[in-house]
């Protein structure tokens, strides 16, 4: 009786561990910075398309370091060298100037335009509401509430962002501070353990904030952070992150997801004791209105 041939088993397949972007690689990386390290990243990311095109040389030029501590820098983050960081910036400039390239590529006419700004728009909302999750948010509420301060940075439409829910809070009896950008440091000095630093950063992302942050995690304050994916620098530095999708035509991030979630966010403050909110805001309309005044 003829034997059954053996089949050979099955090649094992290897999974190889997914190759890191050099954002992604910053991020994990950042809190183990030295002082040099650092002043690197902060050169890359306040220019990260120019940075593609820098060598050893002038990359420690703009971040006050040696050479050698550049290409340190490099094989920190898991690199040969620099070279193959180099590389690495320049295939995600790439990517990114591609893009931007068709943001503005918007439909002829106005009306048309305004139909696809609309579009993306309520695209933009369907992600956030399918990402925020009732945990989340109940803890971003619960943050709030039991925050002795509130503090909002952010730069740009960040600034923007920041101001909008800081008058929200307001609204609903939570007073709170949007910093101006030029004193974010000295906004956060004023800050304990027992406040809320809320901080706003979407690509580009601000060096300015990136500082304020790291130096509120110095002091033990807590951070809130809004910003548009878990790659972000802000993401390993902050305790609670909500993200806002915010594509759009232009070059800057829409605002209109995030205002439906700085009002989810508001309105979930105010339920959880109505009769005083609508006190509240019975109070705000009789001033606004001049009865308190007049008697």
């Amino acid at each position: 009786m003829a034997r059954t041939p053996k089949h050979p088993s099955p090649t094992k397949l290897i999974r190889r561990p997914p190759v890191l972007s050099f954002l992604d690689r910053l991020t994990q990386n950042m809190e183990r910075f030295s002082l040099g390290q650092r002043q690197i990243a902060d050169s890359l990311l306040k220019d990260p398309d120019d940075a593609a095109f820098w060598n050893a040389a002038n990359l420690a030029e703009k971040a006050n370091v040696s050479e050698a501590t550049v290409v340190r820098f490099a094989q920190f983050l898991g690199y040969e060298g620099f070279p193959e960081m180099r590389q690495a910036l320049t295939s995600e400039a790439r990517q990114r100037i591609a893009k931007q390239a068709g943001l503005l590529k918007a439909p002829p006419g106005a009306a048309a335009t305004l139909v696809e700004i609309a579009r993306r728009d309520i695209t933009n909302i369907e992600r956030t509401v399918g990402q925020v999750n009732e945990r989340m948010l109940e803890a971003a509420v619960d943050r709030l509430l039991k925050s002795r301060h509130r503090v909002m940075v952010g730069r740009g439409i960040s600034q923007h962002m920041a101001q909008l829910l800081g008058y929200l809070l307001t609204l609903v009896g939570l007073p709170s501070i949007s910093g101006e950008a030029s004193d974010l440091s000295l906004q956060v000095a004023n800050l304990g353990p027992t406040d809320l630093l809320v901080a706003f950063s979407f690509h580009p992302y601000s060096k300015e904030t990136l500082e304020a942050v790291a130096f509120a995690r110095e002091r033990k304050v807590p951070v809130m952070a809004f910003t548009d994916r878990m790659e972000a620098p802000l993401v390993v530095l902050s305790d609670l992150t909500l993200l806002v999708p915010g594509e759009n035509l232009m070059y800057s991030h829409s605002m209109a997801a995030f205002a439906v979630l700085a009002n989810a966010l508001a309105t979930a403050l105010a339920a959880r004791d109505r009769a005083k909110a609508l006190q509240r805001l019975r109070s705000a309309e009789r001033v606004a209105t001049s009865e308190f005044y007049q008697g």
